[in-house]
């Protein structure tokens, strides 16, 4: 009787012993991302030089599908800079500018935009370095004429024209549009009137058929005998 009973103990224990590993729960372990490195890309220029635009940028951290946020950083948050602690998995990491979606109005020239994303994965008590190089979404366009413009014209409007919005620019100014996503073809027109100091007045106008985001596009008038000659020539690539 005393043997049934020790045995009976003992089938209790195992049998509560292997309820209780069973029920254990699985932990993930974590490690981190070291954001090496996020910059701004200097952009493609279809004219002249341009400058690279030190634009701070917002990050957000997703999941591997991209349906649920992890983590976020404004644009200028420090802590974005350290060390990032999150669970051993696969992620997205988003990068953009504060202005990424911004519409800009006639009365508004615009800035560069910038948007990127990068997969990346974390492995257990593991730093993962990675280096985001964020390209320009938009496109630019800027008026340049020629130094001594003054000496032989008094006055000028320049317009450029994108869809619905047109905006007056001044020698030097640059304005920057969206690439349409509704349509595969689209033109950039624009138009310059200049008065010289013989009071006759002059138009040009042009267009330029589907420019790419990424690129600036500078806009050159030249004069021969007080005449307006125009042209939008490609040059080595640029930031801004």
């Amino acid at each position: 009787m005393r043997l049934k009973y020790i045995l009976f103990i003992l089938t209790v224990f195992l049998l509560t012993s292997c309820q209780q590993d069973d029920a254990l729960p699985t932990d993930v372990g974590t490690g981190y991302l070291s954001l090496a490195s996020i910059e701004v890309q200097a952009a493609s220029k279809v004219s002249v030089p341009t400058r690279a635009v030190d634009a701070g940028l917002a990050i957000e951290i997703w999941n591997e599908a991209g349906d649920t946020q992890v983590k976020s950083f404004d644009a200028g948050d420090t802590v974005a800079s350290q060390k990032i602690e999150l669970e051993a998995g696969n992620y997205l990491l988003k990068t953009y500018s504060p202005n990424y979606n911004t519409a800009y109005t006639n009365d508004e020239k615009g800035d560069a935009k910038y948007y990127a994303e990068q997969t990346f994965s974390i492995q257990e008590e593991r730093v993962t370095y990675i280096d985001v190089a964020v390209p320009i979404t938009n496109f630019g366009v800027k008026l340049a004429l020629p130094d001594s413009f003054d000496t032989h014209f008094s006055s000028y409007t320049f317009t450029v024209e994108l869809g619905s919005r047109s905006i007056s620019l001044a020698n030097g100014e640059t304005a920057y549009f969206d690439v349409p996503t509704e349509t595969d073809n689209y033109t950039l027109a624009y138009s310059f009137t200049a008065t010289n100091t013989d009071n006759e007045t002059m138009t040009q106008t042009g267009s330029y058929t589907n420019p790419l985001s990424g690129k600036m596009y500078e806009i050159t008038y030249s004069y021969a005998t007080r005449a307006l000659a125009c042209g939008v020539s490609p040059s080595a690539d640029a930031a801004r």
